[in-house]
């Protein structure tokens, strides 16, 4: 949508000035998460945490910069619906101590739903079969118009364009594109008891997980969101013992667990099981995502 010259110089605003006359008439297809459901978080923590305010989204000074959604100083909840997907997104590196927290979305909400065509798929390393039982996204307009598609593909592919590390400026374009959506989504609610959403809002944007080569999904919700209609559940404290993020390789021992709090604080349990137990590993083996624990046995496949 925009050169890396314009993203380097231009501000958000003005690249969404020039967003909103080129995507005149586009038209935005709405969907929601349904409840309940589980997301899963993961913050990096160099001590275990006490309080559930830790793992949650940051206080809104410690965003001292641009994300995929989020301008300084704008706090999100980012999370993902595959609990392995925490160490991709957090480019985890050996001896690195992660807080993977679970967390259940207690009622329906609108979301965008912005990187799902085809073509953005495969860019990122979906596997075929993927991206075709994604219908629901990657053809979520019936009857769209021939431009509408070719908009919704340049939305797609710089929605989730790679942005390596020092080149955080190059989130400009999501922000700008995701802030320009945001204005113009208007919903009418029908009164008929029908199981949507009541809040008239939508609470974030669902996106595909790069990192995990877009099989799977990540989400980023707004603060006021997760203070109303997510519920924590549970927490691992683990060590990354082994990262090869160019071979999609992570090893990691749980070290810590809670599925309770009082007052905010977390309540670590003292037994958490043998060290085989607490260990898993996650690769991508033969096109497919592989999770074994300690001794090697597969329990989780996609």
């Amino acid at each position: 949508m925009f050169t890396d010259r314009q993203l380097q110089t231009r501000d958000i605003d003005t690249l969404k000035h020039w967003l909103r006359f080129r995507l005149g008439g586009y038209v935005v297809a709405v969907k929601h998460i349904t409840a309940p459901s589980l997301v899963y978080r993961g913050v990096s923590c160099p001590t275990r945490p006490d309080t559930i305010s830790r793992i949650s989204y940051p206080p809104a000074d410690w965003v001292r910069a641009l994300q995929r959604l989020n301008r300084e100083g704008q706090p999100r909840f980012y999370c993902t619906v595959a609990a392995p997907a925490v160490f991709f997104e957090l480019h985890a590196r050996q001896g690195d101590l992660i807080a993977l927290s679970e967390w259940e979305v207690t009622e329906p909400l609108w979301m965008h739903n912005l990187g799902y065509h085809p073509h953005a798929l495969r860019r990122i390393g979906a596997q075929k079969q993927h991206v075709s039982m994604r219908r629901t996204l990657t053809h979520a307009i019936p009857n769209e118009t021939r431009q509408n598609e070719k908009l919704r593909r340049a939305l797609s592919e710089a929605f989730t364009s790679d942005v390596r590390e020092g080149e955080e400026y190059r989130y400009k374009q999501s922000i700008a594109i995701i802030e320009s959506m945001s204005e113009e989504v208007q919903f009418d609610f029908p009164d008929d008891g029908s199981e949507l959403p009541k809040h008239k809002k939508i609470a974030g944007t669902v996106y595909p997980a790069m990192r995990l080569r877009g099989d799977a999904d990540n989400l980023v919700f707004l603060p006021e969101f997760v203070d109303s209609s997510l519920k924590f559940k549970t927490v691992r404290y683990v060590l990354v013992e082994a990262a090869d993020e160019a071979a999609s390789s992570y090893t990691f021992l749980t070290v810590g667990f809670a599925n309770s709090f009082s007052g905010g604080a977390i309540e670590w349990k003292a037994d958490i099981g043998s060290e085989e137990s607490r260990r898993s590993h996650i690769a991508l083996e033969g096109g497919h995502w592989v999770l074994r624990d300690g001794a090697g046995r597969i329990y989780d496949f996609h």
